[in-house]
């Protein structure tokens, strides 16, 4: 009777030099890169070298403690695993990041050729997707304002399928559209890079679904005007409001804000906020590495750049078209592991695009 167990040794062995052979033939058609086919190579090797003589893992066990060969197999093989995971993670994020810049320098360079030499004092950013049904009335209540400085309205298109861009230029405001959207942080960055290039003071960012009451868009001028902070807020919770959100949010947002306060030494109210004012001499103290979420990573950067950050009571509305970011469970799932990535990214990692001149000047 055939061992069962040799049979399963022969098998091994077989897939093993199979593999071995496979990978080998690839790196010589320079198919795989130097470190993953080592990884496989020394893999492959260990399972036959197990297969041929099991008693070579015996010592191995001894000097590492495990009680059996099975133990140490289970231990190799996730390890093997969680390696392809983190490699294929990594090559995910660097497309992700390809992408990103891909699109982005060519918003920014048909920005350049469509809008040059126009050098408002304030660029009031309107970041947009499918925002057609309330935007075109966030850019009327705009233009009614008396801002005491000269100002453009910069509307941010990130990959509408409406018409958002078409009513944007419709109203006669300047417009940087994404190609394909890439999220809200991104669409802030590619809003802050086109400010830059119009050589504006001061930016505002103000949200597109009518929210954000813009008539406290003069008091921001005026705060950041007359140096009383580089960074100013408009918190929806600030004072007492009609403005009402989801437990959830209203826990998640009380939470999270008393935790960039803690880690940045500042004092807001509501992190979370689209409506908010900077100098631009001082984005570089803020600019983010998040291309999805970033309010964050944004409030501990400027806290921990020693920023003047302060904070002024605005009212809000209900949203009444189109979705937030967290309208589905999943979306509010991520937004915490994402929020936990800002907070090392803050910490530990410099933003890649280390100055925002040499952007401006591609």
């Amino acid at each position: 009777m055939i061992d069962t167990l040799f049979v399963s040794r022969i098998i091994l062995m077989v897939i093993s030099l199979v593999i071995i052979g496979g990978t080998t033939y690839a790196k010589r058609k320079q198919r795989l890169g130097n470190s993953f086919f080592i990884i496989i190579l020394i893999f492959w090797s260990s399972i036959f070298a197990v297969s041929f003589d099991p008693r070579i893992l015996d010592s191995i066990l001894n000097l590492i403690g495990l009680d059996n060969r099975a133990q140490f197999l289970l231990i190799l093989s996730l390890a093997f695993i969680v390696y392809l995971l983190l490699q294929q993670t990594t090559k995910t994020k660097n497309i992700s990041f390809n992408l990103y810049n891909i699109v982005r320098d060519i918003a920014i360079s048909n920005f350049k050729k469509e809008f040059s030499n126009i050098y408002p004092n304030l660029a009031i950013v309107i970041i947009a997707k499918n925002e057609s049904i309330t935007m075109g009335d966030v850019i009327d209540k705009i233009k009614s304002l008396e801002i005491p400085i000269s100002y453009k309205i910069l509307v941010v298109n990130d990959g509408s399928t409406d018409d958002t861009e078409q009513i944007a230029k419709q109203k006669g405001v300047l417009v940087i559209s994404h190609v394909h959207n890439l999220g809200i942080g991104a669409a802030t960055k590619t809003g802050y890079l086109a400010a830059a290039l119009l050589k504006s003071e001061f930016i505002i960012n103000i949200d597109a679904d009518g929210q954000h009451d813009p008539s406290y868009i003069p008091k921001m001028v005026s705060i950041l005007k007359n140096n009383e902070a580089d960074l100013v807020y408009g918190s929806r919770f600030a004072q007492e409001s009609d403005y009402k959100t989801t437990m959830a949010r209203s826990i998640g947002n009380k939470f999270y804000t008393s935790l960039v306060n803690h880690l940045g030494k500042i004092s807001i109210t509501d992190v979370n906020t689209g409506y908010r004012g900077i100098k631009t001499d001082k984005l570089e103290s803020i600019y983010f590495i998040s291309e999805n979420n970033f309010a964050i990573e944004l409030a501990i950067r400027g806290g921990r750049n020693r920023l003047k950050i302060t904070e002024i009571a605005t009212k809000s509305s209900q949203r009444t078209s189109g979705h937030s970011q967290f309208h589905k469970l999943e979306k509010f799932l991520i937004y915490n592991i994402n929020a936990i990535k800002q907070i090392l990214n803050a910490y530990f990692r410099e933003p890649p695009e280390k100055l925002l001149a040499e952007l401006v000047d591609k």
